[in-house]
């Protein structure tokens, strides 16, 4: 059984107490992590805090070759890191090795492309010229999500190394071994010693621990409550934090769209990495007109999704990551039960060895904008267009909506209107490393991704060389 160390400052080190990983397909231990200790965290900042002064150092040019190299290593052992991945969180492999993690190496590639196609700005003034330079924060805390840790390792590190940051990261307890795999091949790369680091550990102690600590920006894609408990954290030291909270996403299918297009796509959406992602469709509204044909037809697709063993590429449903996301899912499904809710297909933990829960339909009363992050689709008729846009705008979270519509003039309005972060129309996950990508209102503040990606990592300074009088010489005449 491996152990996997932690990586500080460029050395791999190991804690007293270990951690378990658990298999959720088998609910067998096959690997274990370290728990860092706050000493070996004090060790990684100083050591992040001095790669940052080096790293700030180097030209644009230099930072898109690392970059490149990070991607490298990540093509290089796709297989390992895809096959990691899937054991360890339990999505299907091919979702792990096609789409995931090169989402994240691509991240790399794209900042080293945009490091040299960008410049700092300079200015003519009315009084001498105005130069914008772009400046690192310096250290990043990087808190990564369990379901897809180095695609985010990729959406957020990519920009903070290119900004000119070092990196303190913080993935999932549930889901460390991909990047701690990483790093093995990435310490040989010639890279200031402390540019990257990895603590792993529980969230309650060595992620609180990292949010007390002095880094000085950091990035989070998780869920509220945790975040909540990281702000708290940060009292006594202050800092820019990015976050992107997911929430409930909303799909609108109007009855004169494509509805076959429609259907593959909330398929899609609602059961991808058994809807353990942060994009996925929570509510999906159908018209009326074409509600019970619709709903008909999702219940059968659905219930054809083949579960079990995320390796076996006939199987389109894993198990769930942790036995207590799996059950936290069955009494979410019970409470929403005692509301008038009807489960249409699916509703119940699959019986035997893993955490498996079946793609589940659940027909509302009434209007809920609940997150399941599971493979849960709640369904909802709407009786017109205005009852839609009320029902979209009136959603607290605001990360992604999906129209579904032919009336493209009307869908332009309707995505011009809502407050989302992302709008699809007549489409599903139409992103890539150009498109900026985060929350309003409680899904989150900043974007990752594209140029605003960039943009986030970096704070600009004004240096003003005069060379004419300054606007106040001789303004008292003395």
């Amino acid at each position: 059984m491996e152990e996997y160390k932690y990586y500080i400052a460029g050395e791999f080190k190991t804690g007293d107490e270990k951690i378990n990983v658990v298999n959720p397909a088998t609910e067998e231990i096959f690997a274990r992590l370290s728990q860092t200790s706050e000493k070996d965290l004090q060790a990684a900042v100083t050591g992040a805090k001095q790669a940052a002064k080096l790293w700030k150092k180097t030209s644009f040019k230099e930072r898109a070759a690392a970059l490149r190299e990070i991607a490298k290593c990540i093509y290089d052992n796709l297989n390992t890191l895809a096959t990691l991945e899937t054991r360890e969180i339990g999505k299907p492999f091919k979702e792990s090795l096609f789409v995931d993690i090169q989402l994240g190496a691509d991240c790399f590639k794209y900042y080293a492309s945009f490091l040299e196609s960008i410049q700092e700005e300079s200015l003519p003034g009315e009084y001498g010229i105005d130069l914008i330079k772009y400046e690192p924060f310096g250290v990043c805390g990087v808190y990564l999500p369990y379901n897809v840790p180095l695609m985010i390792f990729g959406f957020t590190g990519a920009a903070a190394l290119a900004a000119g940051n070092s990196l303190i990261i913080k993935p999932s307890e549930f889901a460390s071994l991909s990047l701690l795999e990483l790093v093995k091949h990435l310490d040989r790369l010639d890279l200031p010693k402390g540019l990257i680091n990895v603590v792993t550990g529980r969230g309650e102690t060595i992620g609180k621990a990292l949010a007390e600590s002095p880094v000085d920006l950091i990035s989070f894609t998780g869920s509220r409550q945790t975040l909540k408990k990281i702000i708290a954290a940060t009292v006594d030291n202050p800092k820019k934090i990015i976050c992107e909270l997911g929430g409930c996403n909303i799909a609108a299918v109007f009855a004169d769209c494509d509805k076959e297009a429609a259907m593959q796509n909330i398929l899609g959406s609602s059961f991808m990495k058994q809807g353990q992602m942060c994009i996925g469709t929570s509510l999906a509204l159908v018209d009326e007109k074409i509600y019970p044909e619709f709903s008909r037809e999702l219940v059968r697709k659905a219930g054809a999704i083949k579960i079990g063993d995320p390796f076996a590429p006939e199987n389109g449903l894993g198990p769930i990551a942790t036995k207590k996301h799996r059950d936290d899912i069955d009494n979410k499904v019970s409470e929403l039960i005692k509301t008038g809710a009807v489960i249409l297909c699916g509703g119940k933990p699959l019986a035997g060895k893993g955490y498996f829960y079946p793609a589940t339909v659940i027909e509302l009363k009434n209007i809920c904008y609940e997150e399941f992050f599971a493979p849960v689709v709640l369904l909802k008729s709407f009786n017109g267009r205005r009852e839609a846009e009320e029902i979209i705008e009136n959603n607290p979270t605001g990360l992604v909506c999906q129209i579904w519509t032919k009336d493209l003039p009307y869908a332009q309005r309707l995505a011009g209107e809502i407050s989302y972060g992302t709008v699809w129309v007549n489409s599903f996950v139409q992103m890539s490393s150009l498109t900026p990508f985060g929350g309003v209102r409680a899904s989150g503040w900043g974007r990752n991704l594209g140029r605003e990606g960039f943009f986030e990592y970096i704070q600009s300074k004004h240096i003003g060389i005069g060379l004419l009088p300054s606007p106040v010489t001789g303004w008292f005449g003395a």
